[in-house]
This record gives C-alpha cells, structure tokens and sequence, in this order.
C-alpha cells in the first residue's frame, strides 16, 4: 500500500525524462524521486511494440523494488504501447505523457487550428496522440512528423550542432509549409533540441507535456491523499549504461542536488 513517504519512480529510454523529472522536482520539491534511464538499449522508438512492453515491464519491477506510490512513464513510446501493461501489475496510479500534452494543446489552441506533432516513428504508427486528441473531442488538426535521428543525436550530445539544425529543418519544413501554429514536443528529449526549433522556427508555439505532467501528479496525489510533508527529499537516478551525456544532464538538471547515481541491472541477461 501506497504511503506519503514512498517515492515517486519515473522512467524513460534515456536521459530525455529527466525533462519530466526537473517539473516534477519543481512542483512537488519534498517528494523522493527514484529515475531509471535505459540508456543501454535507447532509442525506443524504432523497436516493435513487443520489445517495447517487455522493457517497460523490466523497469516497472526494477521501481517496484524500491517503495514506489506511483509511476510516470516519461517516455512517449512506452505512453504508447505500454501503460496498459504497466498497470496490470500494479494498484498505484501510472501516468502517461501523452494525455497531459493533448489536454495542454486543446487548452491553449484554438479550434480547427493546425499542430505539428514530432515524435519516434514507433509513436507516430501508434497514433496514439490522434485517439487521445479524438478522446478528448478536440477540434484541432495535427500533422505529424516521425523524427529518427533526433534521438540518438541528443543523446550523443549534438542537440546545439550544425548537423542538428540540418536534420531539424528537413524533418520540420514540411510542418512550416503545412501552416502548423503548434509544435507538440513528442518525445522528452526534444525539449533538450527546443532552443534550436524557436530559432529555425519562431512562428511555431511548443508544446511540452513534462509541466501538465507534473500538475496531474500533484493532482493525483493530492487526491489519494499521499502527498509527503515538508521535510527534505531524495533523488536516486539510475541508468542501464553510464553515458556522458546522461552525467552531464544530471549536472545541469540537478546539481548538487543527486543522493544517488548508478548503473543498474535489470536481468540477469
């Protein structure tokens, strides 16, 4: 059973969660946070749909395993394919990132308006940010555009490179030319690319679902009555492999403020 002080456990394919994870620390600061980055077997977005569930499930139990009251998948293909399997192995709440970027665009647009949505290609043939528009009955167009190199080049730590900008304007002028106002940021690396899509692209407003992310949290604990006093809180990040880019994130995100930072096994594979 879920109790105040039991950690929050938050997950990605890499370092782009810890996007989520700085909103998170900054909405709910006396809350304890455990990470796992699967910096080892990143991207996600070009594997199949079974290999995706079966990674997710791995690193539910690893989170399991450390007093978790609820669990944010901050990884838009894994929102895709995996939270209705997340969930079946757990009572506590498991959110997703998709959901909270539909409701932030539905908010913010106005109907009929254009959005250009960026994601991995597995997210893109998922259509899941389409049924979630529908479920929501918003009005709003999206165009969407799948974006495979921008994940591997964040990660490598080319996000602000000259090569980044060529591959963001041959994925992101067809969205210019489509009369998109909105850029739905479908994948939490890319608010790592963003300060280089505002410069290409200004006319673009960007949607980032790690804010309404952390809001639904707080709701939802608040809710269940299991938010955690005021008192100081941990943050524990693990990662599948220990990158350089993933140290560095961690030190701009976080300085100072990391309890605990390794590699971890999942199985015994």
């Amino acid at each position: 059973m879920a109790t105040n002080d039991n950690s929050i456990g938050v997950f990605d394919s890499g370092l782009g969660g810890l996007t989520v994870l700085r909103e998170i620390h900054k909405r709910l600061p006396h809350e304890n946070l455990v990470y796992f980055g699967d910096t080892a077997r990143v991207p996600y977005g070009n594997k199949s749909s079974e290999t995706i569930i079966r990674y997710s499930r791995e690193i539910t139990q690893f989170l399991l395993s450390h007093n978790i009251k609820a669990i944010v998948v901050a990884c838009n293909t894994a929102s895709s394919f995996a939270l209705d399997a997340i969930r079946e192995m757990t009572a506590i709440p498991v959110l997703g990132v998709i959901e909270p970027a539909i409701r932030s665009l539905t908010q913010k647009a106005k109907s009929q308006s254009v959005a250009g949505l960026i994601a991995t290609r597995g997210t893109i043939q998922s259509g899941a940010y389409e049924k979630t528009l529908n479920l929501k009955r918003g009005t709003q167009k999206l165009v969407s555009q799948a974006c495979p190199l921008l994940v591997p080049l964040i990660e490598e730590g080319y996000a602000d490179s000259a090569a980044a900008e060529i591959i963001l304007k041959d994925y992101l002028d067809p969205l210019s030319v489509s009369g998109a106002e909105y850029l739905i940021l479908g994948c939490t690396h890319y608010p790592l690319i963003a300060p280089a899509i505002k410069r290409l692209y200004p006319q673009f407003t960007l949607i980032d679902s790690a804010e309404e992310t952390a809001l639904e949290l707080a709701r939802l604990l608040e809710e269940r009555q299991i938010l955690r006093e005021k008192v100081e809180s941990r943050i524990e990040l693990f990662v599948s492999d220990m990158t350089k880019s993933m140290q560095n994130l961690k030190d701009l995100f976080f300085a100072g403020r990391v309890d605990r930072f390794e590699v971890a096994r999942l199985t015994d594979d």
